[in-house]
């Protein structure tokens, strides 16, 4: 039970296995959101027990958060756990993944082209008052290159692109400031050819390395302009689990039934909280930097809209309770392929509206001088898999626009059996990379 494997730089291209998904039990919990939230440095001293870790952390790397950029990152998770409670109650039977940070990236891009009102009420909504657009294009650069350099160990890569159509006048400036501060590929095609949404498509399965493949089924006629952001993340665990040590176990939904999932077990030193409301558990990948971290509620019939209702500030307190020490560890091994049906519904409820409206009240003329323009869609799939070895996560937002229509101390137990929530993180910082929500299936 105490074997266990340390973690070597891994071959990228380590194939992923994609069992049955469902999980270990106790109770009552059945969900667990996978919320990895790569859009999102929380720079808070969030865990104070975890202070020298993060200091050694931080003196091996060669970027300095500037404060802007602590800005963009305390705003974006405020963003992440806001959404958090949308699909959580969208989805109060089910898992769910979610990638906040590209969502966040993807309508950083869209901005470059928003102005008046609807550019106020974007910048607002993702708490980047105050600043300059530059700034704002600054900092997000800046974010990315430091997601992307952070652990020579883990692959973490962020993609961004414009697609227009070939017969729309698209402003220079708009595509060159995409360009230049989101390194986003800019392609003119003829969506009228039956063989486009296959040239987007291949794009997005070449950047999330095979995870998701088809976004784009057809395109409107008054389709002119596709925003893509994809992310791709693939990590070991710092320490891995023994394959031979995984065994089926009982999972308990949040319908109180019980299901059989393969669980994984590890005894070893992590960082923890086992005590009152909560259970915690904290997983490093590759050189530690970022880390999968679960949330469990310890009362096994608490379930009930503890997913929607669990706040950043819940976050922060439990993160600041951590410790290390010596712990059984038992985690199901699944995968979650989650697509975000009602993102855009979602968004306008929380207060972004304006980017959707008709009648002329959206504003992007920094796109185009020429036709007015609306948002008319955004897509968001989140797809992950957690093994012994580690794990592999993807998630892409596309953004469509639209011409406007009118002896010892006993040990702790930390024992993954019920939904729980999940965090891939960085831990020097507190950037929220993903977050999630495993139910079992």
């Amino acid at each position: 039970m105490n074997s266990m494997y340390r973690a070597q730089q891994y071959p990228y291209s380590k194939a992923i296995r994609y069992d049955s998904l469902s999980a270990y039990s106790v109770p009552k919990l059945f969900l667990i959101v996978a919320l990895l939230v790569l859009s999102t440095l929380l720079i808070t001293s969030s865990c104070d027990l975890m202070d020298s870790e993060k200091e050694a952390i931080e003196e091996d790397s060669n970027e300095v958060v500037s404060e802007a950029r602590k800005r963009i990152i305390e705003e974006s998770n405020t963003f992440t756990f806001d959404l958090l409670s949308m699909v959580a109650q969208d989805n109060a039977q089910e898992s769910f993944f979610v990638s906040p940070l590209s969502i966040t990236l993807a309508f950083g891009m869209a901005l470059n082209g928003a102005d008046g009102h609807t550019y106020d009420q974007m910048r607002d909504f993702f708490g980047l008052q105050g600043l300059s657009n530059e700034e704002i294009n600054k900092n997000f650069q800046a974010l990315s290159r430091y997601l992307t350099e952070l652990d020579p160990l883990v692959r973490m890569q962020i993609a961004n692109s414009v697609w227009y159509r070939d017969t729309f006048e698209v402003l220079t400036d708009f595509l060159e400031t995409n360009r230049h501060y989101f390194d986003a590929e800019i392609e003119s095609l003829d969506f009228s050819d039956p063989k486009a949404p296959d040239i987007i498509n291949s794009w997005i399965h070449e950047k999330t390395h095979g995870l998701i493949d088809e976004m784009i089924e057809d395109i409107s006629p008054q389709t002119v302009m596709f925003l893509i952001n994809a992310l791709y993340f693939q990590g070991d665990w710092a320490i891995q689990f023994d394959p031979e040590q995984t065994r089926d176990a009982p999972f308990t939904t949040v319908n109180g039934e019980q299901t059989t999932v393969p669980m994984m077990q590890v005894s070893e030193e992590f960082y923890h909280y086992a005590v009152d409301d909560w259970k915690v558990i904290d997983l490093p990948y590759g050189d530690h930097h970022y880390r999968f971290t679960a949330f469990l509620p310890a009362d096994q019939d608490s379930y009930n809209g503890f997913a929607d209702s669990f706040s950043r500030q819940h976050y922060q307190d439990l993160l600041g309770r951590l410790s290390k020490d010596t712990v059984d560890v038992y985690i199901p091994r699944f995968e979650i392929d989650f697509d975000y049906e009602n993102i855009k519904e979602d968004l306008i409820h929380m207060g972004l509206a304006y980017p959707f409206s008709r009648d002329r009240l959206a504003d992007f003329s920094r796109i185009s001088a020429n036709e007015p323009l609306e948002i008319s869609d955004v897509m968001h799939r989140a797809v992950i898999s957690v093994d012994e070895e580690g794990s592999e996560a993807a998630a892409v937002t596309v953004i469509e626009i639209i011409r406007t229509s009118i002896g010892e101390p006993e040990r702790a137990v930390i024992r993954l059996n019920r939904p729980f929530i999940f965090f891939i993180r960085d831990a020097a910082s507190d950037s929220i990379l993903f977050m999630g929500f495993y139910a079992g299936t």
